[in-house]
């Protein structure tokens, strides 16, 4: 008999990207289908937006929904189910809880760092399939990665691999994020991605030298990455790798010229390729594997 038959729900998962200004919402079944989607706009002001966005899709799904994941910008504390800091929405800091999310939604919440599951959504219907090391690296507002070692996504306690606050320049201590992030890039250039590249097209001198210098913190910094995690794919994500070989270049040629036993070149650096809903896939991912971990093998 089918599950109609015997009155019983098909299992489903519930993924939230959350953004500083914008959040998506999308409910997935047992294999990996979007059955239902949503985006509103993130309140700076009110943290409870967010249970009221789940609610409210939730209310538009027969599925029985086992878990939640919810992705969120900044570093998690995994074990407690809290964000550590979150540079976007400072007002939401001491309001956000797995915790109580799950009691105002009746099901298992688990909060993820947003990086964190894009690695695992690339990695698991992008561009990291067929490696078992990946690094993920994503350059937009700022700077963050994701690490798939062994076929799983590492973390601990904490998240993993806060990739933007890196010091690149001892002497003056700034960052990764602060010389290498689409905000470098605004900040140095005084106008937006897009417009930028258009400028690099007609030939401006200076627009090119801004994204050069952007590119090359931007290098630096994943250089690091992969000596300390040592994949075997780097996959580039955010806003910025739109920007495609004027990001991926410069990142291309210092791997290449590495000679301290750099583990990947060029070759083995990719455009993430699982599309805008790249977070909330590895929401899915994530859920469904702890879910499975619950019930024990299949």
């Amino acid at each position: 008999m089918s599950p109609s038959e015997t009155g019983a729900r098909d299992s489903g998962y519930l993924g939230v990207d959350l953004g500083g200004t914008r959040m998506r919402l999308a409910i997935f079944d047992e294999s990996g289908r979007i059955k239902h989607k949503n985006a509103t706009q993130t309140d700076p002001e009110h943290p409870e937006c967010l249970v009221e966005a789940m609610r409210s899709l939730l209310g538009d799904t027969p599925l029985r929904i086992e878990r939640a994941v919810v992705g969120v910008p900044g570093p998690i504390s995994y074990r407690d189910g809290v964000p550590l800091k979150l540079p976007n929405l400072p007002k939401w800091e001491g309001r956000l809880s797995a915790r109580e999310m799950e009691g105002n939604l009746g099901l298992p919440v688990e909060l993820a760092n947003d990086a964190d599951l894009a690695a695992l959504g690339e990695y698991r219907f992008g561009a990291g399939r067929g490696v078992s090391d990946m690094l993920y690296v994503t350059s937009s507002t700022g700077v963050g990665a994701g690490v798939i070692v062994g076929g799983r996504l590492l973390r601990g306690r904490w998240s993993m691999a806060e990739a933007g606050h890196m010091v690149i320049d001892w002497k003056t201590g700034e960052t990764v994020e602060w010389l290498g992030s689409g905000s470098a890039l605004a900040r140095l250039s005084g106008v937006d991605g897009p417009a930028l590249d258009k400028l690099i097209l007609a030939g401006d001198a200076r627009a090119a030298a801004v994204f050069a210098s952007v590119a090359e913190a931007f290098a630096v910094g994943v250089h690091n990455l992969v000596h300390c995690f040592m994949p075997e794919r780097v996959v580039v994500g955010g806003g910025v790798s739109r920007s495609g070989e004027l990001l991926l270049g410069p990142l291309r040629a210092r791997l290449e010229s590495c000679t301290d036993g750099c583990p990947v070149g060029g070759r083995d650096v990719f455009i993430a390729a699982a599309g805008d809903d790249v977070g909330l896939m590895g929401a899915f991912a994530y859920a469904r594997d702890l879910a499975r971990q619950r019930e024990g093998p299949r």
